[in-house]
This record gives C-alpha cells, structure tokens and sequence, in this order.
C-alpha cells in the first residue's frame, strides 16, 4: 500500500464502517482519525487489486509499543463485491509472510467478532487460535451486543 492508494481503501473502509459489522468504527470516524491509525506509511500495508480496482487490503503493525512489539497485530478488509473470491484467504496468508519477513515472532488479533463466522474459521484454518473471548465487545446493529474473541498464532 503506498500513499496513492490512501483514497480508493479508505472507500472501501468507509463502506464497511457503514455495514457496522465487522469493525469498531461507527459513522462518525473520519478519514482523518483512520489515515492517523489504519491507512498509513508507519504499518505494513498492501492492496489486493483486481483490474486496477481495490478489492481488499490489510496492515500489520505492532499489538503493542515496546517490549510487546514482537507480537503483530492486524486488520483486513475485503470490498462487498469481492467477497467470497477468496480474496481474505490470500490476504491473510501474505500477512503472515510479511509479518515474519518482518521480525514478528506471532500474530494476535485483539477483537474478532463472533458474528463474523468467516473471518473466525478462515483464522482457524490458517493455524489461530481462540484465546480468550470477551463478553459483549461489539455492537452488532442487528444482534446487539455480542462476544469477541481474541486469536492468535506463533509464526
């Protein structure tokens, strides 16, 4: 992902804020507050194109500052018409290379919906586990609270 590409991912991120979902963020979260966090030069970031369209991209960064940046942190997004290509698989398989191309010894997820049974088995399948899950984290806008689990794989 390059500066260039800032525009066209945060469409599709603002699109699957506004699905309220699969992320946190909620229709007041600006282009700004997700350029300073998600879309930025300091993250690992790519693109998955297809005919010159986005369809999906990810970050890596460090789950946390210091002593705990060893440990990866990530986050996915695939647009709506490109779901079910198999387009999340490969971003999440190019993930774990980068991440450890990277130096990154594991890979946590801190907040992976319940709801989004996809993305839960496509971690699965990709050698994460559920460990630990906490209670009510999100709020799913037609289920209301639900769980969310956090996963995690060695690289």
């Amino acid at each position: 992902m390059q500066a260039a590409d800032f525009p066209r991912v945060w469409t599709m991120f603002k699109q699957i804020i506004d699905e309220q979902v699969y992320y946190s963020y909620d229709h007041t979260t600006t282009r700004a507050e997700i350029e300073k966090s998600w879309i930025n030069e300091q993250n690992l970031g790519y693109v998955a194109e297809t005919d010159g369209v986005v369809a999906g991209a990810y970050i890596v960064k460090p789950n946390q500052p210091g002593h705990g940046a060893h440990i990866a942190n990530a986050a996915y997004m695939v647009a709506q018409e490109f779901r079910g290509q198999g387009i999340g698989r490969l971003l999440g398989e190019h993930s774990l290379a980068a991440a450890k191309a990277a130096g990154y010894r594991a890979m946590q997820y801190n907040m992976v919906i319940r709801t989004n049974t996809s993305a839960v088995q496509l971690w699965q399948s990709l050698g994460f586990r559920i460990i630990g899950t906490v209670p009510e984290a999100f709020w799913h806008y037609e289920q209301g609270y639900v769980d969310a689990y956090i996963m995690y794989r060695k690289l």
